[in-house]
């Protein structure tokens, strides 16, 4: 099968007889072309696409849902045509879906994160306030390493991130989350000399960089065991968490600052998928060698 080939008439049929926008159209090609670079069109080759984007994305559920829904409509035109030799419906399911999303941590996990760093310490603490953000705000990576002085309201527990599109959202800042960021920018974080307003920082007092961030998160996950531990990965741990506790989709929506709730929805998925190993997990008669 010439992947190519067909990739071009497809777009060609999305602008001819489906009247798209020439926007959406080099959407759908920019999100198709590496699929391009496979040999054949099989389930396997689709699932190494899928993981490769993912990785390519930080496994970003806005990014990857726009990759699979690209993905469906092109198989569903190859299926009608008999072009294709599998069906593609088991690639749609949730449980699929699920594979190529952030790694969930548990409640425990995330509390063994903080509890393995030393908050006595200039760098311990800035990776606390980093994992505040992160996970008890759940801020995108940008956003947390970008996050300026001005945008944190510690009297009146608010932060004010600036988000995609250039919108500021309010996110509420309680608890403990409040009293160790509070720490670190009234103590541990002039220490580092600061050159910058932003509220995280790296050795040299600058703003630290999302590689940096991301390198900061593999050092203090590594106990944990887990490979392709991110920095969305909180994120996502956090937009869980709050759906396990019975958050509203669309206060979380508003959380996590998504433009469309069908973004938040993808995170249901993984609520399941998490409610069903914590039942296993703590459910006496799942427990094994009960």
């Amino acid at each position: 099968m010439d992947i190519s080939l067909h990739l071009k008439n497809y777009l060609r049929y999305l602008s001819l007889e489906k009247n798209l926008s020439k926007q959406t159209i080099s959407s759908y090609k920019a999100d198709l072309t590496s699929l391009c670079e496979q040999a054949e069109l099989s389930i396997e080759s689709i699932d190494l696409f899928l993981d490769e984007r993912a990785k390519a994305f930080d496994y970003k559920p806005s990014s990857l849902a726009r990759h699979f829904s690209s993905l469906r409509g092109f198989l569903n035109y190859l299926e009608e045509r008999n072009l294709l030799g599998f069906s593609p419906e088991n690639l749609y399911s949730a449980p699929h879906l699920e594979k190529y999303l952030p790694q969930c941590l548990s409640i425990d996990e995330v509390a063994a994160i903080f509890e393995n760093i030393n908050p006595n310490d200039k760098f311990g603490m800035r990776d606390i306030a980093l994992l505040e953000l992160l996970y008890s705000a759940g801020l995108r990576i940008s956003e947390a390493v970008s996050l300026k002085l001005e945008h944190i309201q510690l009297d009146n527990g608010w932060l004010t991130p600036v988000g995609k599109g250039n919108k500021q959202r309010l996110v509420p800042l309680s608890g403990k989350a409040k009293v160790n960021l509070e720490a670190w920018l009234k103590i541990w974080r002039q220490q580092l000399k600061p050159k910058t307003d932003t509220v995280i920082l790296n050795f040299h007092g600058k703003k630290l960089t999302r590689v940096g961030a991301w390198k900061i998160i593999q050092i203090r996950t590594a106990f944990l065991g887990k490979k392709s531990i991110s920095p969305h990965s909180l994120r996502h741990s956090f937009a869980t968490h709050c759906l396990a506790g019975g958050m509203d989709l669309r206060i979380l929506q508003e959380l996590l600052g998504h433009a469309n709730l069908s973004t938040t929805q993808i995170y249901t998925h993984l609520d399941n998928s998490y409610l069903k190993s914590e039942h296993r997990h703590y459910h006496p008669r799942e427990k094994k060698g009960v």
